[in-house]
Order: C-alpha cells, then sequence, then structure tokens
C-alpha cells in the first residue's frame, strides 16, 4: 500500500458509509490526488515529491474525513456521544441515589446501563466500521431508547423533586434517540433515490414508521410492567414483550422498503403494527 492509499484509507477511517459510496468516495479522492500529483510532476519534481507535496496540499487526512463526515452525514457522529455518554452519567447517579438515599443496590441494573453506553460510545468511535451497517447502528439506538423507557419506570421509585428530574432527562434522551434513528434511516438510502422519490414523502413514512414502533414499545413495556406489578416474575409476564421484539426485527425490511415504495410500506407497518400488539393479547386469552 503506496503513500496514497494510506492517505485515502485514513479519510474514509472517519467516515460513516455504505460499501457502494465508500468505493465512490474512494475513487474521487484518488482522482483529486492524481491531478495534483500530475501538476508537480509537471513542474519536474520527482514521483515521490510529487506525492508528498500533493498530500501535504490537501491537509491532514483525519480532518478531511471529519469534514466529509459532518457534510454527508451531518452530527451523526455527535449524536451517538450525546446518547452514550448521557447514558452512562444518568446511570451513575441514579445508582449513587438508589444506593445512598434508597439504600439499594441494582448492580445488575447499573452493568447494563453502562454496557449500553459503552456500546453506543463504541459504535461513535468507530463510525467508519459500524455506521456502514445502519440497521445494527438503528436497533443499538432502538435497545438504547427501549431501556431508557424501563427507567423511566424506575425511577417512580427516587422521591418527587427526583423522579420528575429523572424522567425529563430520559425523556429528552430519548427524543434524541428517536432524532438519530430517524436521521440514520433517511441517510442510508442515497439522496438521489430520495430525490427520485419525493424526500417529502420518505421523510414521513420513516416518522410514521417510528412512531408505529414508539406505540408498540410503549404499549409493551407498560403491559409488562403491570404484569410484573401484580402477578411478578413469571413468565407469562413477558408476554407483552413479544411485539418489541417483532417489530425490532421488521423495522430492517422497512428501511429498505421505505425508500423504494414509501406509501404501500406506511399500509404495510401500519398492519404489522397492529398484528404485533394484537398477538400478545391472542396468546394470554389462550393460555
Amino acid at each position: 500500500m503506496n503513500r496514497t492509499e494510506k492517505y485515502i484509507r485514513r479519510v474514509l477511517e472517519q467516515m460513516q458509509s455504505p460499501k457502494a459510496e465508500r468505493e465512490e468516495m474512494r475513487e474521487e479522492l484518488l482522482m483529486h490526488l492524481e491531478e495534483a500529483k500530475k501538476r508537480y510532476l509537471y513542474e519536474g519534481y520527482s514521483e515521490k515529491q510529487a506525492e508528498k507535496y500533493a498530500l501535504a496540499d490537501f491537509g491532514n487526512p483525519s480532518r478531511i474525513g471529519r469534514e466529509l463526515q459532518e457534510s454527508i452525514y451531518p452530527f451523526q457522529r455527535g449524536l451517538l456521544y450525546v446518547i452514550g455518554i448521557a447514558t452512562i452519567i444518568f446511570g451513575v447517579i441514579f445508582y449513587l441515589n438508589a444506593v445512598f438515599l434508597l439504600h439499594e443496590r441494582i448492580i445488575v441494573w447499573f452493568g447494563i446501563q453502562l454496557l449500553i453506553g459503552t456500546a453506543v460510545i463504541l459504535a461513535a468511535i468507530n463510525i467508519s466500521i459500524v455506521g456502514r451497517y445502519f440497521y445494527l447502528v438503528n436497533l443499538l439506538i432502538l435497545v438504547s431508547a427501549t431501556w431508557s423507557g424501563i427507567d423511566l419506570m424506575m425511577v417512580e421509585t427516587a422521591p418527587g423533586g427526583q423522579a420528575f428530574l429523572f424522567s425529563l432527562c430520559l425523556t429528552i434522551l430519548i427524543i434524541v434517540s428517536l432524532i438519530f434513528v430517524f436521521r440514520n434511516s433517511y441517510y442510508s438510502t442515497s439522496q438521489t433515490e430520495n430525490e427520485q422519490r419525493k424526500p417529502g414523502l420518505v421523510k414521513f413514512s420513516y416518522i410514521m414508521n417510528l412512531l408505529f414502533g414508539v406505540i408498540i414499545i410503549s404499549l409493551g413495556l407498560f403491559f409488562m410492567w403491570g404484569f410484573l406489578v401484580f402477578i411478578g416474575m413469571r413468565a407469562i409476564a413477558f408476554v407483552p414483550s413479544i411485539p418489541i421484539f417483532l417489530w425490532l426485527t421488521f423495522y430492517k425490511f422497512q428501511m429498505t422498503y421505505i425508500a423504494k415504495k414509501p406509501l404501500l410500506s406506511l399500509a404495510t407497518g401500519f398492519l404489522f403494527s397492529g398484528v404485533a400488539i394484537a398477538l400478545p393479547f391472542g396468546i394470554l386469552v389462550f393460555t
């Protein structure tokens, strides 16, 4: 691997992009660098000198990569950092509050909270690798948002004023997570495709599909919490979580389908959401 290829690799290490877009960006960078190199060769410099000066003209590859990342996928990495760091900070504060004020050691919960926050931060750090798999990143953030929904039920144990502040922080965290999922879904398709299929309609479809998920997850968590309160840790108490897992799986299909047939995808998402919500009630009736 020569110096130019190493330079381009360092640029791309800062960028979130699917394989086809990455190759297109690689070819474009290579073309510009080769043109700059040819100018120095024409001026009489040697091959190595021309390559060295051409790369120097472009500047620091990491900075170039970050600038390209922000121009193509603005705020993506920043939102991941916000979600991950906020998840960890909330976990630490709530855990200390539970230990010193409520005298409860919720070690398993704290471990999961730190694990989710750390996973999101690692995704931000390795955006060039993880960011290529849009669904997996969305799945991680949706799991994080769902866990924050569980946290919302837990903060009721805190004193009145603290419960309000904790709930407010978690609500903001969930909203930021949903904003990221929407943006990441929209960026999973090329801007050319979105322009051809009316970007307003595509955005509306992504929002509605995400709204279906919010409703399903909220209802699932609410009924699961109710069952755990009234019947305890029995297997049947986790039946309301079935729609959540179904929708998270179905979301991968919807991410691709919306970009191609937004209106038909909306109808499909609505029908699937109805089935997903009705399924656990049917199981409960016949058990």
